[in-house]
């Protein structure tokens, strides 16, 4: 009897220790900033990756690691061009990645 109590518990202590390990070894995402910013137009390059031209709403220039979300569909910026003719208005080329 006492055998079978003792495989019991230990049974139960290693599956309560599995499950602990895994609930709290999780990676938990970091809140990310979203910065204001509108997609004016989208290039699809094969090679190359997403390349497009964002409108940002503040004066600052775009940094890389940003995020930018559009129409439901989040962007991180992987570049940007920074002489491109279109850097008036806010508007910057960036290479963008879809999370």
């Amino acid at each position: 009897m006492f055998p079978i109590l003792l495989t019991a518990a230990l049974a139960a202590s290693i599956i309560l220790g599995v499950f602990l390990y895994r609930n709290f070894n999780r990676k938990r995402p970091i809140p990310a900033v979203l910065r204001s910013a509108a997609i004016v137009k989208i290039n699809s390059y094969k090679s190359f990756g997403i390349m497009a031209t964002v409108q940002f709403n503040d004066a600052g220039a775009p940094q890389v690691g940003e995020r930018i979300q559009q129409e439901g569909d989040t962007y991180k910026i992987k570049g940007v061009v920074f002489e491109s003719p279109q850097q008036h208005n806010h508007v910057w080329e960036c290479k963008l990645e879809k999370i």
